[in-house]
């Protein structure tokens, strides 16, 4: 298997986190706080605001007299983001940003050069898949920089972090940025694998052929990840014959991990193959925060 060898990943120095003030976004922001801390990253809050609103709100203003005419509308959410970080205790930049969701913050994030994207999807979605997945959705096939979608509460840090690989390259460069980033947590690596033609000549020889090949594979996959000694020691390999859109989420339910990270882009990219494939495709069934790491 040819692979150039990855960049070493660095730790994001500034984080962004965006927010509609809604409660689904208290986790994510929590979460955002507690990374930005233990990296030593500047946080990032940002709102983002349709332009039609702010146009709206301002036209209304606009008839008080001057001594109670009120600030812009886009001033008001951004004094009203700073005193809910405040009252939180949490040390980081309220921005307000107008302009569609998605755009918005890649363009704040190319802007100032974030290297992490946090996002908060609600625990129970499925009703709002239709507005907050297409955001979700659009960040990551768009961004730069990885983006994490968070759905648990943000207690302490991450324990239990599963990469979840088809091999290629941006799942290598997914699982080096991993075992860096979450230096200390217990390290799996998923791979869900399906014979071709297995519902043609199904059987156990040919099951072994495919599984011993996943195998290989799996080596060469780590040799080239090139993880320092202790993860690789650490390091718990899981390779299971299916599909992984039932597979993971089942697994992830079993042992409680935390976060699934995933690598997307080029062509076998596991989040982009998986992107748009179904209904409920990974990012809105897995029952835990999902990190995408995109590589060019």
């Amino acid at each position: 298997m040819n692979m150039t060898p990855p960049t070493l990943p660095t730790l994001p120095t500034r984080i962004f986190m965006a927010t509609d003030f809604s409660g689904r976004c208290d986790r994510a922001l929590a979460r955002a706080a507690l990374l930005a801390k233990a990296w030593n990253s500047e946080l990032v809050v940002v709102h983002t605001v349709h332009p039609g609103e702010v146009a709206l709100r301002d036209r209304l203003s606009s008839g008080a007299p001057s001594w109670r005419r009120p600030e812009s509308w886009a001033l008001t959410l951004e004094h009203a983001l700073r005193a809910d970080l405040e009252a939180e205790g949490i040390n980081a930049t309220a921005r307000v940003v107008i302009g569609s969701p998605a755009e918005a913050v890649q363009q704040a994030v190319d802007d100032d050069g974030a290297g992490l994207i946090v996002l908060g999807i609600a625990k129970d979605a499925r009703m709002e898949r239709i507005q907050l997945g297409s955001t979700v959705d659009a960040l990551v096939r768009r961004s730069r920089v990885p983006v994490l979608n968070v759905r648990g509460r943000a207690r302490a840090a991450y324990s239990h972090v599963v990469v979840a690989t088809d091999f290629s390259e941006p799942s290598l460069h997914a699982l080096r940025l991993a075992a860096h980033w979450f230096e200390g947590a217990r390290l799996t690596l998923f791979h869900a694998y399906m014979p071709h033609g297995s519902g043609l000549t199904p059987g156990a020889a040919a099951d072994d052929v495919w599984r011993t090949a996943a195998v290989q594979e799996c080596d060469a996959h780590l040799a080239a990840a090139a993880l320092p000694a202790p993860v690789a020691a650490g390091l718990q390999r899981l390779i299971e014959r299916g599909q992984p859109e039932p597979l993971l989420p089942d697994y992830v339910a079993s042992t409680g991990a935390d976060l699934v990270v995933l690598g997307s882009q080029g062509r076998s990219g596991l989040a982009r193959a998986l992107l748009g494939s179904t209904a409920e495709n990974l990012l809105h069934t897995l029952d835990c925060d999902t990190l995408v790491v995109r590589r060019d």
